[in-house]
């Protein structure tokens, strides 16, 4: 986990499924976030509200495609 630049490349988790098409569930939550989460994805919780840095989604992403890929 590296510290933000700005505030810009802190989503909350709105935005991120927002951006992702991710679907949310009623209480707000993704259940999808919340298996990225169990897989190793880092966050921040604050008064119940999960946020994400831009840069551990960016290399959470690409290192689950790096692992999918056949050899």
């Amino acid at each position: 986990m590296q510290k933000p630049k700005n505030l810009n490349e802190i989503w909350s988790e709105r935005d991120l499924c927002k951006r992702l098409d991710l679907p949310v569930t009623k209480c707000g939550r993704s259940l999808q976030l919340s298996g990225w989460i169990r897989g190793g994805l880092d966050y921040v919780e604050k008064s119940g509200r999960r946020y994400f840095f831009e840069q551990d989604v960016i290399e959470y992403l690409w290192k689950r495609s790096l692992a999918e890929q056949p050899e």
